[in-house]
């Protein structure tokens, strides 16, 4: 199954303490989701919400490589794209359209790394701000995913059937540069068993990440998620993020990442690489 996947949240921390936290100045690198762990579209992390009437989409690629004995596996998807609109002082609605492309080329290394081209599943949600103060951002949201993609199955990139998040997104500033940030998402799904019997589970996703204000624009994040259990029956999964976020423009932000997969397929090396984009209308 596709599991969404928290995001690295770029709050770059307030120079000095003020009445309008993070969210309520407005800077687009304090709202954006991207970049998140996994194939999947990054639909929460940041705790702040889309000002009303605005739209922010964000988009990007990510390539992964599977690398066992017998070869490599490379996985790419995109344009992953993710579309935020500020529909209150505190809230917004999330649609992930049916726009992510994936191609699983390379050694056939066995399920789920077969060879196949295909497409995601779709997606909505909604997300609450819950506090905006200078020490601390925090929201909750909830998020579905419908079986629109294909092909379906272990191999494939649809789960299938429906998929349920309910998440909580924190970010504490430690310092003028320093941030704490903290996804915790409950996810229920359903995948093959050790039977192959599709079977319906609920795994716990939480985040911890760390960011680092380079100045005004830049900001990197050092990031670990945790997903327990990966599928019914399954062990758990640990995926680390190297990611890297700029302001190019008042209205444009640009990402770059590096992850690595702490717990890969026995005898096999896992990594990825993405880049995005975040415009907000």
């Amino acid at each position: 199954m596709v599991l969404p996947a928290p995001a690295a949240a770029y709050v770059t921390p307030a120079p000095s303490p003020s009445p309008a936290g993070p969210c309520a100045q407005g800077a687009l690198a304090s709202i954006v989701d991207r970049p998140g762990v996994g194939r999947a579209v990054a639909v929460n992390g940041s705790p702040c919400v889309v000002p009303r009437g605005r739209v922010v989409v964000e988009a990007g690629g990510r390539e992964q490589l599977t690398t066992a004995p017998d070869g490599t596996s490379r996985l790419v998807t995109a344009p992953d794209p993710l579309v935020r609109i500020g529909i209150g002082d505190r809230d917004e609605i999330v649609v992930s359209p049916t726009l992510i492309f994936s191609w699983r080329g390379g050694a056939n290394l066995g399920a789920p790394f077969v060879p196949a081209f295909g497409m995601q599943d779709a997606g909505f949600g909604f997300k609450r701000e819950l506090d905006d103060r200078p020490d601390m951002q925090d929201a909750i949201e909830a998020f579905v995913t419908v079986p629109t993609g294909f092909p379906r199955g272990p191999t494939g990139f649809s789960a299938g059937t429906t998929t349920e998040l309910v998440g909580y997104s924190i970010v504490i500033p430690l310092s003028a540069t320093v941030g704490l940030t903290s996804t915790q998402n409950v996810v229920r799904g359903s995948a093959p068993n050790a039977a192959g019997v599709t079977t319906a589970f609920t795994a716990y996703q939480p985040s911890l990440g760390v960011s680092y204000a380079l100045g005004a624009r830049a900001t990197v994040l050092v990031q670990d998620q945790i997903t327990t259990p990966l599928a019914p029956g399954a062990g758990t999964g640990n995926r680390a993020l190297l990611g890297f976020q700029e302001v190019v423009a008042p209205n444009i932000v640009v990402d770059a990442e590096y992850e690595l997969n702490a717990l890969p397929p026995a005898n096999a090396h896992q990594r990825a690489v993405g880049i995005g984009v975040a415009v907000r209308i």
